[in-house]
């Protein structure tokens, strides 16, 4: 189907994208942390887990994303011919966090595997790799654990996403970081645009837009996240993850749409007498 203008992130010789693990086809999958050993009494399990999730933003531990300076801005519109308008080919996620916070996750998750580089979050279509914004510096290192990824982030660091093309045909991601759409900084749903790679190539998400201005994704405190500052504590609620919802394009569309344009362009005059 026609879809409204999408967003191209473009560089000389690189066409950029974005995204995160847990891959459901089509919708995410949930990773229920799982008793560890020893006994607890369950009334006071379902009051403790009840006072956790309730714990205000200023009290948790643990890395959330702030915004930080204002960077320069390479995208620029496209079209592109989504299969199915509002279902996307797949939607996956990650977790990040500091080093304490990641393991006790991932260990919480199954038996922790670390990693460096990239993974491949969506199996088939997109890989993604974590990385700061310094260019001395090399990918976060990651844990793996029953199919989960999490990332091991720095306190105060800037960091980006690179995706990877995995596949022949071009792809649309709607990327969401702690919750908001990268694209305009406000919750995030499946259904909005998002950025288009090029088939088999990369692109590098530099950062959030909140009211038009791109600024870049640091690594900081859960009070001081954007999701926290700009939504309160049901925004803080979805800190720590990084989503990506993946489209494939309609083939059909796309060549019949540039037919077309063939035509209307073989007719133009270069005078109108």
């Amino acid at each position: 189907m026609n879809h409204p203008i999408m967003r191209l992130v473009g560089a000389a010789s690189l066409l950029l994208v974005l995204a995160g693990c847990a891959v459901n086809e089509p919708s995410a999958r949930s990773g229920a942390p799982r008793a560890t050993g020893g006994y607890i009494d369950r009334a006071e399990a379902v009051s403790d887990s009840t006072a956790t999730r309730r714990k205000p933003a200023e009290e948790r531990p643990g890395l959330g994303t702030t915004l930080g300076g204002e960077i320069h801005d390479a995208s620029e519109a496209t079209r592109f011919y989504r299969r199915l308008e509002t279902t996307p080919d797949a939607v996956a996620s990650f977790h990040y966090n500091d080093d304490e916070g990641a393991k006790l996750m991932a260990g919480l998750a199954g038996s922790p595997r670390k990693h460096s580089g990239a993974f491949e979050l969506i199996s088939h279509k997109l890989e993604v790799t974590v990385e700061p914004r310094s260019w001395r510096s090399s990918a976060y290192d990651h844990y793996e654990a029953n199919g989960q990824i999490f990332v091991i982030g720095s306190p105060g660091d800037s960091y980006r996403l690179r995706l990877r093309n995995l596949t022949s045909n071009r792809l649309e991601v709607v990327v969401s970081v702690d919750g908001l759409d990268v694209l305009d900084g406000q919750p995030a749903a499946v259904r909005k645009p998002g950025y288009v790679i090029a088939a088999n190539s990369s692109m590098t998400l530099e950062g959030m837009k909140a009211k038009g201005t791109l600024r870049e994704l640091v690594f900081s405190t859960v009070a001081a996240s954007r999701a926290a500052t700009a939504f309160g504590e049901s925004g803080a609620r979805n800190v720590g993850v990084i989503g990506v919802a993946a489209y494939g394009e309609d083939e059909i569309a796309r060549r019949r749409a540039n037919v077309e344009e063939s035509y209307i362009r073989d007719g133009a005059r270069a005078f109108r007498n």
